[in-house]
Order: C-alpha cells, then structure tokens, then sequence
C-alpha cells in the first residue's frame, strides 16, 4: 500500500527543519553574532559580489581586475546579499547558505538525509556563507542525473552549474558520460560543450586580469605537506574524518564494492561508485590537510553519504542500520557544532575587530597590507595588498614574488599575523610602528591565534 502523498511530503520536509531547529538552537546556546560568518573568505565573496553592481565587476581593489574568489555562481547570491549593507550582508549570505543546505537534505530520501545532517562538516558550514551547501547540492544533482539517466541536454547544465559552483566538481563529467546510453564522441561534446564554453571564459578573464589561467586562488595558497604537524596536516585530516563517522568510510566502502559488482544498471552503477572516489582522489590531491574545518571535503563527504545510504536500503533491517551509522556520527555532530561557534568569534576577534579599529584610524584612500583581505576591505573599503597574493599579482609565490621594499612604497599599513609574516616583519625593521594587537582565544580559522597592526613609514 502506497503512501499518501501528504504524508510522504511533510516526512520531506522533517529533515531541513530539523536543519534549522540545531542551528536556532546553535545560536541561542552560543550567544553567535549574526554579523561574523566563520571564515573570511565569505566577506571576499562580499566585495565581489558587491562590484557586480557596480561600473568596476570582478574589481577586488577599484578599477583593478583579479580572479581571487573560489566560486563564480556564489557571486550571485553574494551580489544579492551586498545590498543589505556592510553588518547585515553576512547573515543574508549565511541564510543563502542555510537554504541551499535544506534543499539538499529536502531532495535527498529522508534517512539518507538524516546522515547528512548528522555529518559533522556538513552541519559546520550549512550557514557558514561560504557556497559549500552549495557545491553539496551540485554532487547531489549530479548524483540524480547519473541514477535516472537524465538526458543530454539536463546533464550538460547540471554539470556547467557544478563547475561554476567550484572549477574542480568538473571531474563530474566522468561518471556523467559512463552512464550516457549512446557513448558517441558527439554526445560528449554536447555533454561538455557548456562547461567547456565556461571554463574558456574564465580562463581568458583569469589571463586578462592577472596573466595567469587558472585562478589565483589556485596559486596563493600554498598547501602544506602531507605528513606535518597534527594539527594541519594529513594526521589532522585522518582524524578529522574519523571524528565524522568511524563507520561511514565502511559503509561507504560497502556500497562502492557492491556497485561495482553489479551485474544490473552497469555503467549506471560503476558511474555511480566512481563520484566518491573521484572526489577523495581530487581532494586528497589538491588540498591533503585539514584547513577550514574539512571545508574542501564536505561535496566528497556528501558523496560518501550517497553511497552509504543507497546500500543500507537495500540491507535487511536498514533503518536499524541507519539509526546505528547516524548515531555514530553524534560525536562528530556536537564537536563540529562546538567549533562552527568558535570559529564565529575566532573571525570577529581576528578579522572583524581589526578592521573595525582600522576603519576608524585610517582613510578609505589609504591602502593596506594584509593577510586575511576579506573583512578588512569589506569594512573599511580601503586598498588592499594581499600579502598571499590572492589580489595581488607580484606578491603570488614564487621566484619573482616581490619584497619588503615593494610593499612599503605602496602601504600606509601593516595587518599581519605575527608568526607567519616573521620574516616580512624582520625585513621591515624601523619601518613599522606597531599600534595594537588583538587576540582570539578560539583559533579554529585563521591559523594564528593574534593578528597586529603597524602603521608604515
């Protein structure tokens, strides 16, 4: 006997309201400021956004073009946001990320949503204003396309959409073309045409404004090495899976080795094993540390989940099943929560209060040097040299990566953490005059629990 369709609705609906319940219960417990998003990179996506509507689009600094943002498509939402002004545009962008979470776990089958909810990462950056959710909803889609066989021409935009989302989620286009009925070179090309016409666009925008092709988010921020510290390194990111869900990776595991054994749907079934897979692959590849809160994880982390879910329904007892893995990811849940509200006041008190004091010194004329550029320019509005080079062209590392002397004869101001800039402090010498320094007592963001301001002479 079938459901009806009423109630097979308002069980939809359970999991994103269950969503939004632990984040209203997350900030009244926390005391969250609505004004911090958890990372700065959010605020980036702010300016951005910001000079969409302006005469200047894609100018981090007036009239100067970079690529330094990690998601074309966030930029709308971001743009959208902007309007509501320099305090209120962050909790407009955390609610876009808030949507785009609850219409990932709405589309998903209510118990496999259930897991994704309970995934500690996931839940961390549902309203983190970052297009996270939004690169979830994206493997989601991508997932259905592969299941249902959708056509060409749904593929082709869902996979475009994907890569505007983050250039990476184009390795979609495997699983993508694998499970095509009629694998001819021409339905490839009009798979990929769309996401191909994309990435040159954005490739001859990235030379036009920086003489580069890839982004310069590709190129500012170095990865750390496999095998370092504990904390930020590979070990970092073990234990930060294994924090998750110890019985996810199996569960995963699981169904990956039964889809690829299948002797049903074929292609459909091997497409659909390799989108986890993939996804690991890339991730381990382009970012093997544990930066951000597993932040690059979480669309790999989704697809995990996907798989996972897809095979208990087909266990004996799988809702005992379900409820065993969801609760194995309890521990998870709390510490991720746990960290999502300090990295709320790890950003005001290292991003947001300096650049606050900043604005209240110093003239929007005036430019700064800074590490962390996205709420000191969001704030103040004034010029910016990005220490990492994210806006700033001659400061990408590098042999030619300009110096001390560069910056000073271009700087009012210093904005730096301490320890990671020692070097760039001890070239400048009697230069700098330190005026105050600020500190966090929850470093989960920045990397650096104190951040110091010089005035330049």
């Amino acid at each position: 006997m079938k459901k009806p369709l009423g109630r097979k609705k308002s069980i939809q609906f359970t999991v994103p309201l269950f969503l939004l319940a632990a984040v209203i219960i997350l900030i009244v417990l926390s005391g969250y400021d609505f004004s911090t998003p958890p990372m700065d990179d959010t605020y980036i996506h702010l300016v951005y956004g910001r000079s969409l509507l302006s005469f200047e689009p894609l100018c981090f600094n007036d009239a100067e073009p970079s690529s330094g943002f990690t998601s074309p498509l966030w930029l709308v939402p971001s743009a959208l946001a902007s309007l509501a002004g320099t305090s209120g545009a962050p909790t407009v962008l955390m609610v876009f990320s808030l949507l785009a979470a609850c219409a990932v776990l709405f589309i998903l089958p209510p118990f496999t949503g259930i897991l994704l909810l309970m995934t500690g990462p996931f839940f961390f950056h549902a309203s983190s204003g970052m297009e996270t959710a939004l690169s979830c909803l994206a493997v989601v889609a991508v997932w259905k396309c592969v299941r249902d066989r959708a056509g060409i021409p749904v593929s082709s935009l869902v996979l475009a959409g994907a890569f505007l989302v983050r250039p990476e989620l184009a390795i979609l286009a495997i699983p993508l073309a694998i499970s095509m009925n009629k694998r001819t070179p021409g339905n490839i090309a009009r798979l990929a045409a769309p996401t191909v016409i994309l990435g040159l666009l954005w490739m001859f925008w990235n030379i036009h404004s920086m003489g580069l092709p890839l982004p310069s988010t590709f190129y500012a921020k170095q990865s750390v090495t496999w095998l370092t510290s504990a904390r930020t390194g590979l070990p970092g990111l073990l234990k930060g899976l294994i924090i998750t869900s110890p019985l996810l990776p199996f569960a995963a595991a699981a169904s990956i080795a039964q889809l690829l054994r299948s002797k049903g749907e074929r292609r459909t079934d091997v497409s659909m094993a390799l989108i986890p897979l993939l996804f690991f692959t890339v991730y381990l590849y382009l970012q093997p540390n544990s930066f951000f809160q597993m932040r690059y994880f979480v669309p790999a982390l989704t697809a995990a989940v996907l798989t996972a879910g897809r095979w208990l329904r087909g266990l004996g007892r799988w809702r005992l099943n379900v409820f065993i893995l969801a609760v194995s990811m309890l521990p998870g849940l709390i510490i991720f929560g746990g960290r999502r509200a300090e990295a709320s006041r790890d950003v005001y008190s290292i991003d947001v209060r300096p650049a606050q004091y900043l604005s209240g010194i110093a003239s929007p004329a005036e430019t700064v040097a800074a590490a962390d550029i996205g709420a000191v320019k969001w704030i103040t509005d004034m010029e910016i040299i990005d220490l990492d080079g994210l806006v700033t062209v001659e400061r990408l590392p590098g042999p030619g990566r300009e110096g001390w002397k560069w910056i000073s004869d271009r700087s009012d101001y210093l904005l730096a953490f301490p320890e990671q800039y020692s070097h760039l402090i001890l070239e400048a010498g009697d230069s700098l005059e330190f005026i105050t320094g600020f500190r966090s007592d929850n470093n989960v963001i920045c990397g650096e629990d104190s951040v110091a301001l010089w005035k330049i002479y």
